[in-house]
């Protein structure tokens, strides 16, 4: 004679065991990993590099960065006394097969986490399809600021990955 097996107890059974290893596998997961869970509210993702570097996001292309005093063209002064201005410039690139057009939002942060927002100071690009730009964007830092992340991001395209510079001493112009 064959015994039958009921579905439903089968399944209850399954997912009570299921439900125990991944509780149990959480916890004891928690209890030797202290590490801190990276991100935060609105991190989004991005690629990384340094000012040498030529980073794509899968949309644009950016190269030949720099951070520089301004120039008398450039028509930038500080926000408030003691503050210092800087222009960030670089090559924007488009690498897709459509019209890409915009700017960059874009923060300095230093090694705190302090953020600066820089604002456009050119009129952004309008880039056919493997075309290239130059852009500039303008800060006015405080006195004591020393900038170690650059940050920038589409403006037209806020859900487009990031890019993060990571700065590094000989990246900065002389005070």
């Amino acid at each position: 004679m064959t015994k039958r097996t009921n579905p439903r107890r089968v399944a209850g059974t399954t997912a009570a065991a299921l439900l125990t290893v991944v509780l149990g596998g959480g916890a004891a997961y928690a209890a030797t990993s202290p590490a801190p869970i990276p991100g935060g509210a609105n991190q989004i993702a991005g690629v990384s590099g340094t000012f040498a570097s030529v980073l794509f996001n899968g949309t644009l292309r950016v190269r030949a960065m720099s951070l520089q005093n301004p120039g008398p063209n450039d028509n930038v002064h500080a926000n408030a006394a003691g503050e210092r201005p800087l222009v960030f410039r670089a090559i924007v690139s488009n690498g897709t097969h459509h019209e890409n057009h915009g700017y960059f939002d874009a923060t300095l942060s230093d090694a705190d986490g302090i953020t600066v927002t820089g604002r456009p100071i050119d009129d952004g690009w309008s880039l056919e399809p493997g075309s290239a730009a130059r852009t500039a964007i303008a800060f006015s830092l405080p006195a004591q600021f020393v900038p170690v992340k650059l940050v920038l991001v589409q403006a037209a395209a806020p859900h487009a990955r990031a890019f993060r510079m990571a700065l590094r001493a000989q990246d900065l112009p002389p005070s």
